[in-house]
């Protein structure tokens, strides 16, 4: 609604009863695990209310996972059917979706996501509140703005505070079980290849994934799909886990129990941790620092976990690597690392000066909103189907 547009809408799942007014744009998390005969549907329904709707699926994985096409031929038919029914594909990542596009799926588009301030909500009947749960707009009786941080979930937000204060606080999995759970186990030609893409990148950070695999000789190999997706498991424990595992180890090295790890798998490298939970989520603004070493499936820093510390007032620390001069700006120095010794001691300096960390958590918090913002990067996709 920060957008001007007339209403927003969100839901579990998708009905028909709901929906009883003029659509331009759909914006979906899960659109390839809808039936497809569902979703044309669904667009021939709204476009009795004006128009057959643009429908934009925001990739939370590599795009050639999300559509599963494992051949040419799929990845064609794929393509031809997301042309016929106007549906894009929103990529967080550049070099997930230039790696797409030589592969041919063509409606596959980059924009980085984005941070936003506030949250709505609207009476509900019982004294409860909607939260996007309805259509809501400037003139929904009761609308009330909320900063995002104020949005706390479930969790005993007191205990999970007081259990992060002032620690160096980490959420992510040690060992990602899903990679391989259930598959055929990857040529260890691929791994070799993986590994060599791993070692240029963890040299030469400011790369990512396409522009390093064409560095190492592997471009005619990386126009095959299902070269391509074996390549991306590998690569994900080559390069994301292998990140992760350094510097969790140098860490907790460093600074022992100050440094609070949360997350399942760690126990593979001997590595002490908390379980999986949300409640530190409602903690990061307690942290004295909340560190990134990168997303598993993509090679960039504006991916979900980084933004959401932005956006409930946390202080984000990262791994430099392709895209975090986008997301820090002029902080970039302050506020992130290049291997296991510079990030023991950006934090120790961090540790030893509340101070310092309040001025930098602020002055970055505002630039991020600024060049950031979710209400800039929306337009530039609606402008871009509207093209």
């Amino acid at each position: 609604m920060d957008l001007g547009h007339e209403s927003v809408l969100a839901l579990p799942d998708i009905s028909q009863d709901l929906i009883d007014r003029r659509i331009d744009v759909l914006f979906v998390l899960n659109l390839f695990d809808i039936p497809r005969p569902t979703v044309e549907m669904l667009r021939a329904y709204i476009a009795g209310f004006g128009v057959p709707p643009a429908i934009v699926h925001i990739c939370l994985k590599h795009p050639l996972e999300e559509v599963g096409a494992r051949s040419t031929e799929q990845i064609r038919e794929t393509d031809r059917w997301m042309t016929e029914n106007n549906i894009s594909m929103w990529c967080m990542c550049r070099g997930s979706a230039e790696q797409s596009a030589r592969l041919g799926l063509t409606r596959v588009f980059h924009e980085p996501l984005g941070v936003h301030r506030w949250i709505y909500t609207s009476p509900a009947q019982g004294g409860s509140v909607d939260l996007y749960k309805r259509w809501m707009s400037h003139g929904t009786p009761g609308l009330q703005r909320h900063p995002y941080a104020a949005m706390k979930g479930l969790s005993d937000t007191e205990e999970a505070e007081a259990s992060v204060r002032d620690r160096f606080l980490y959420l992510g999995q040690g060992w990602p079980d899903h990679i391989e759970s259930g598959r055929e186990p990857v040529p260890p030609a691929i791994h070799r290849h993986a590994e060599a893409v791993s070692a240029a990148m963890m040299e030469r950070p400011t790369l990512h994934r396409l522009q390093a695999m064409d560095l190492c000789g592997l471009t005619e190999w990386s126009a095959d799909p299902a070269w391509t997706l074996d390549f991306n498991r590998a690569f994900t424990i080559a390069f994301a886990v292998e990140n992760r595992r350094r510097f969790a180890l140098a860490l907790r090295s460093g600074f022992g129990e100050v440094f609070s790890l949360w997350g399942n798998g760690w126990e593979r490298f001997g590595i002490a941790s908390e379980p999986v939970s949300s409640a530190p989520r409602n903690a990061y603004h307690a942290a004295g620092a909340c560190l990134d070493f990168g997303s598993l499936a993509y090679d960039t820093a504006v991916f979900p976990r980084t933004l959401e510390i932005i956006k409930r007032d946390g202080l984000p620390v990262s791994w430099r690597h392709t895209d975090t001069d986008r997301l820090f700006g002029p902080h970039e120095d302050d506020l992130t690392f290049t291997g296991a010794a510079d990030a023991l001691q950006i934090l120790s300096a961090l540790a030893g000066d509340a101070d310092r960390r309040a001025r930098l958590r602020s002055a970055h918090r505002d630039w991020a909103f600024e060049h950031l913002a979710l209400t800039a990067i929306l337009p530039r996709i609606i402008a871009r189907l509207q093209d």
